[in-house]
């Protein structure tokens, strides 16, 4: 009984630090990630932030969920229609990459999939959760004849993407 009270009390502490945790990463990325950084973006001892996680990449997992579910949510903001051609989601897409509320995550992504081809984790497992949800956003898009472009599409979408990027950090 007191396990669980105890665990209620937690929950809303650890929810903080997660969305801490995931706008850090988004400002800086990986490059400043350690957990002494990850603490300060908090305001906690690392000791402290580690009393709530098992470990380090349990926490930069569960901040990196928390902003794949809410990158999710702007794309139906983005295209809400429930049909669209391939044509109007690459370009749907592809332009709002330059948009100042989606260049930082977009960046954050293209740092976990150079992490995620190198086999670390949990960035791949993290990217691999990604591609699949995005790849359902657009089959649910596209007609039912059209749906296995889907991840063709996403990967045009990718490129213009990180060629928009590197012209316009």
């Amino acid at each position: 009984m007191k396990t669980e009270k105890l665990k209620n009390q937690t929950k809303p502490k650890r929810q903080d630090i997660i969305a801490a945790v995931a706008m850090h990463l988004l400002r800086d990325g990986f490059r400043n990630s350690g957990l002494r950084a990850l603490a300060e973006s908090v305001g906690m001892s690392d000791r402290m932030v580690m009393y709530y996680f098992e470990t380090k990449e349990e926490l930069i997992e569960e901040a990196l969920l928390f902003l794949a579910q809410g990158f999710s949510s702007s794309l139906d903001q983005l295209l809400p229609q429930k049909k669209a051609s391939g044509a109007k989601i690459v370009e749907v897409l592809a332009s709002s990459s330059l948009a100042d509320e989606s260049a930082p995550m977009l960046k954050l992504w293209f740092e976990i999939v150079g992490l995620a081809v190198r086999g670390d984790q949990p960035y791949r497992k993290i990217s691999n959760l990604f591609l699949n949800e995005w790849i359902e956003w657009i089959e649910s898009k596209l007609d039912q004849k059209q749906r296995h472009r889907a991840a063709s599409l996403l990967a045009q979408i990718e490129g213009e993407v990180l060629i928009k990027l590197l012209r316009n950090p």
